[in-house]
């Protein structure tokens, strides 16, 4: 096909909602399976997905996970979501450890941004933005393709010229500010916001004057938190 579409495959009504909540669809394609993730329809019993090529489609269900995963406290759910929609990756298959408790890096952030906002891929091969994002595979969490499509849709930003450092650790601020920037949330003045961070967070003097409006816009919009400020 030119353009990209949908496709929507049912899954066995047999299965509980909510075991059904962690399906995606997959497609066959080039002698490997790739998650295309997909919106589950509990009622219809319905699994529905993009797609942009020819191949072999069908339903996967979650059925296995990772130690630091079956063991989290509180995100075990949300973690099992992210994996069985191909958002999050393993950090390492062959030791049973999902990475649960690691850092997440800007080029791991800058995929997943990608993935969850279902952004068509927009690279090319020839004419990268980074000189430090090569178009090899250098790790499980991130691809190119995911960061530069990133930067074309002005979701992140190199932090030198030329240069992403995808394998650095990302700071709570730049997740806010590529969070803000992908759902085009309305930002303040930091003028006006950093009294509002002041009454937040006991921190914010250390939060860097260009992420002001974002984080406020994000952490006003409960999508992130904080320890609260509670001297003001």
């Amino acid at each position: 096909p030119t353009n990209r579409g949908e496709i929507t495959i049912k899954y066995d009504p047999s299965i509980v909602n909510e075991a059904a909540r962690n399906l995606s669809i997959w497609r066959f394609s080039g002698n490997a399976w790739t998650n295309l993730g997909g919106t589950v329809n509990t009622t219809r019993k319905t699994v529905t997905a993009p797609f942009d090529g020819f191949g072999y489609y069908a339903v996967f269900q979650l059925r296995y996970t990772y130690n630091d995963i079956a063991g989290h406290p509180f995100a075990r759910d949300h973690l099992n979501l992210m994996l069985s929609r191909g958002i999050m990756n393993a950090k390492s298959s062959s030791t049973g450890e999902f990475g649960s408790y690691d850092n997440i890096t800007r080029g791991e952030f800058a995929t997943m941004m990608v993935k969850i906002l279902d952004l068509p891929l927009n690279y090319d091969i020839d004419r990268l933005t980074f000189d430090d994002v090569p178009p090899v595979d250098l790790s499980p969490l991130w691809d190119y393709r995911y960061i530069e499509t990133a930067v074309r849709a002005g979701i992140v930003m190199g932090r030198a010229p030329r240069l992403f450092v995808p394998a650095g650790p990302i700071t709570r601020e730049e997740a806010a500010v590529m969070i803000a920037g992908a759902r085009n949330m309305k930002l303040g003045t930091q003028e006006k916001d950093l009294p509002r961070l002041q009454k937040m967070f006991t921190d914010s003097g250390s939060i860097d004057y260009y992420a002001i409006p974002a984080v406020t816009a994000v952490a006003r919009a409960g999508i992130i938190q904080g320890r609260p400020n509670t001297m003001t």
